[in-house]
């Protein structure tokens, strides 16, 4: 006889459930600098078009954010501890301290900036804080992060550009015995404009970037494997539909985005909801483009399986 599963326990259930309400819901209004670190342009794209299906709150995923915060909290008093001046709030909105560049599209939000280091007292540091498991920690110990975590690396860059500092300090946790790692980084300026040209070129791009890997399944491809545009990158499933999908909206500095076709500014939320109006962008379509009719405001497509599909037909249109 098979054994029964463990009981569940309701009070654990219900502290995932309430992290899952709280979580914060929507896509990244642009590029976040975490992430600029990902090689593959295409898949930057999708992310900052909001074509892949949205990453949908978890549980364990919330709670390891908050693990995250809190020894971010615990970094950053540590370092108050030896006397630094820890700056964490942007004094004109009394918020966590936000940079942004590529016309406002690359946005970030700094851990801190601080003063007073026993290597370099009178130098400000921006300041980058994580944690990370056991064998994680031990392999970005072995430094410099620019190898050994390179998104990282890219992030705090970013961080030193956007507020013109020289320096860095990036500390990192052992969230199994709370050993520390600190390294100081300097500021590399070639690094940093050739990251933001790229960032730019992405974000003025009208059609997705062409793809990093045309098999998804080979050794090289295993970053694909859990792309969340994958199926739309390599498998011929259909983007979301929304404003960003749209071939009538364009991105510009400021950051703004704004609608052709209505001659109007879009917001985050209108952007999120989309209107009747929409076309996708002819290249997120899985079909060869076989007419438009410019006075019906259609696109019709022969879809892989000799379908004919017609964008613009609210009756007919495909979501995903």
């Amino acid at each position: 006889m098979a054994a029964l599963p463990p009981p569940l326990s309701h009070t654990a259930l219900a502290i995932d459930e309430a992290f899952v309400r709280t979580a914060r819901d929507g896509d990244s209004a642009g590029v976040p600098m975490s992430g600029v670190a990902n090689p593959c342009d295409r898949a930057l794209w999708y992310a900052f078009r909001w074509a892949a299906p949205g990453e949908q709150p978890e549980g364990a995923r919330q709670r390891r954010f908050e693990s995250g915060n809190l020894y971010e909290s615990r970094l950053l008093a540590m370092l108050g501890m030896i006397g630094c001046d820890v700056q964490e709030i942007d004094e004109a909105t009394g918020k966590q301290i936000r940079v942004d560049l590529a016309g406002g599209h690359l946005r970030g939000k700094l851990d801190g900036v601080a003063t007073g280091l026993p290597e370099a007292p009178v130098t400000p540091h921006a300041i980058e804080c994580k944690s990370a498991n056991d064998k994680s920690f031990k392999a970005i110990a072995k430094g410099p992060i620019r190898e050994t975590k390179p998104e990282h690396y890219a992030q705090i860059q970013l961080y030193m550009h956007a507020l013109d500092l020289r320096r860095g300090l990036y500390m990192v946790a052992n969230k199994n015995d709370d050993a520390i790692h600190c390294e100081r980084v300097e500021y590399d300026p070639t690094f940093c404009l050739a990251l933001v040209a790229r960032i730019e070129r992405i974000v003025a791009a009208p059609r997705p970037p062409a793809r990093l890997h045309d098999d998804p399944t080979t050794k090289a491809a295993f970053a694909c494997q859990w792309c969340p545009a994958r199926a739309i990158c390599h498998e011929g499933a259909f983007p979301r539909q929304n404003c960003r999908t749209c071939m009538f909206s364009s991105p510009s500095d400021g950051p703004r985005w704004d609608c052709e076709r209505h001659g109007r500014r879009l917001s985050y939320d209108g952007m999120q909801t989309g209107c009747p109006d929409h076309l996708f962008i002819p290249d997120l379509v899985p079909g060869e483009q076989i007419d438009a009719d410019p006075a019906r405001g259609t696109v019709t497509y022969r879809m892989a399986d000799g379908s004919v599909w017609v964008d613009g037909q609210v009756n007919l249109r495909r979501t995903a």
